[in-house]
C-alpha cells in the first residue's frame, strides 16, 4: 500500500457511488464532478490499495472482488461520518445530550430545580441530572466530570475549581413567633449574638457567611443545634426549639404552615454570593450555556425588610 497517497473519506464516498451507479460516467454524474475528475480520484485509491479497482466483465466494467470488500467498509465509514454528523448537530441544537448540575444544599434544594424543569421542559430530549452534596464534593464531581457545571455558596476552603460569582443571596434571621428574637425592636448583631442558634454543618456556606459577618462585628456564633439540612433546621425553628438564619431562598419556599418569621438583621452584612463551578479545562457547551443563562435571569435573591 502507499501511504504517501491517503484514502480520504470523500474519496471512499466516490468509490460508493461507484458500486451504487454501475458506470464511471453515471457515478460522476450523481455526485456532480467531471468524469476525468471522477477518474482521478479512482487512481488514487489504486495507488493506495495497489490493486486494479475495476475489471472487464464481458462488455462491463465490474469491480474487482478487493475493491468491493473496500466498498463494504466504505458504506460503514461513510455512515459514521453521517451519523456523527448528526449527533452534534442534535447537541449543538440541544435535541440530545446530558446536563448535569452540581449543587450545595441551599442552591441545590431552592433554586436550581425549577431551572432544570424549565430546561427539561424545553430540551425533553436531554438528559438532566441533579447532585447536591458539600461544595467539596461539588468540587469532586467536576474534576471527574460526572457533573458539568456547579452552583454553590461562598465557602472559606481554597478549590481546585474554577469559580465565579453569579447571584446575590440575602440570609435573614428565622424563628417561631414565640421566639424572644421575634419581639426584639431592632434585631442587630449583638442581639442575635446573645441567642444560642440552631445552624447548619462546619463546611455550609450558609454557616461560613453567618460566623464571618459576626467575626467581622467582633461577635462569635453560639450553637444550640448543629443540624445537617434546611429541612431539619426548618422543623425545629417551627418547633419552637430555637432561632436560626438561612437563606432567603429558603424561607421564600418555606411551607406556609410553619408559620416562620423572617428579619433581616440590621448593621450585619449577611449578603453572599452563590457561585458557579466550573472545570479549569471546561468549554461550556450549548446546554451549560443556556442554563448558565437562566441561572443570570433569575436575578437576585429577595431583601427581607428589618423588621
Amino acid at each position: 500500500m502507499d501511504r504517501r497517497t491517503p484514502v480520504t473519506l470523500q474519496r471512499l464516498r466516490l468509490l460508493v457511488a461507484l458500486a451504487e451507479h454501475g458506470t464511471v460516467t453515471a457515478a460522476a454524474r450523481a455526485v456532480g464532478i467531471s468524469q476525468p475528475a471522477f477518474s482521478e480520484q479512482l487512481r488514487a485509491i489504486e495507488r493506495h490499495y495497489g490493486f486494479p479497482l475495476l475489471m472487464r466483465a464481458g462488455r462491463r466494467l465490474v469491480l474487482t472482488r478487493p475493491a468491493r470488500v473496500v466498498v463494504d467498509y466504505a458504506r460503514r465509514i461513510a455512515r459514521l461520518a453521517d451519523e456523527s454528523e448528526e449527533a452534534v448537530r442534535q447537541l449543538l441544537e440541544l435535541e440530545s445530550g446530558r446536563l448535569a448540575v452540581a449543587a450545595s444544599p441551599t442552591p441545590g434544594a431552592y433554586l436550581v430545580p425549577p431551572l432544570l424543569a424549565g430546561f427539561r421542559a424545553r430540551h425533553p430530549g436531554v438528559e438532566v441530572r441533579l447532585l447536591i452534596g458539600s461544595a467539596r464534593a461539588v468540587e469532586r464531581w467536576i474534576l471527574r466530570g460526572e457533573a458539568d457545571i456547579g452552583v454553590i455558596g461562598e465557602v472559606s476552603d481554597d478549590l481546585e475549581v474554577v469559580t465565579r460569582p453569579i447571584r446575590r443571596d440575602q440570609l435573614v434571621a428565622v424563628m417561631a413567633a414565640g421566639h424572644p428574637l421575634a419581639a426584639v425592636p431592632r434585631l442587630d448583631g449583638p442581639a442575635l449574638a446573645a441567642h444560642p442558634l440552631i445552624v447548619r454543618e462546619r463546611g455550609s456556606g450558609t454557616r461560613f457567611a453567618l460566623e464571618r459577618a459576626l467575626a467581622g462585628e467582633g461577635l462569635t456564633l453560639e450553637v444550640l443545634f448543629e443540624l445537617e439540612g434546611t429541612d431539619a433546621i426548618l422543623q425545629a425553628v417551627a418547633a419552637g426549639l430555637g432561632a436560626t438564619v438561612l437563606s432567603a431562598l429558603v424561607t421564600a419556599q418555606a411551607a406556609p404552615g410553619l408559620r416562620l418569621r423572617e428579619r433581616r438583621i440590621a448593621g450585619l452584612d449577611l449578603t453572599r454570593y452563590l457561585a458557579l463551578v466550573t472545570h479549569p479545562d471546561a468549554r461550556p457547551g450549548p446546554a451549560v450555556a443556556e442554563f448558565v443563562a437562566a441561572l443570570e435571569r433569575a436575578g437576585p435573591a429577595p431583601v427581607i425588610p428589618a423588621a
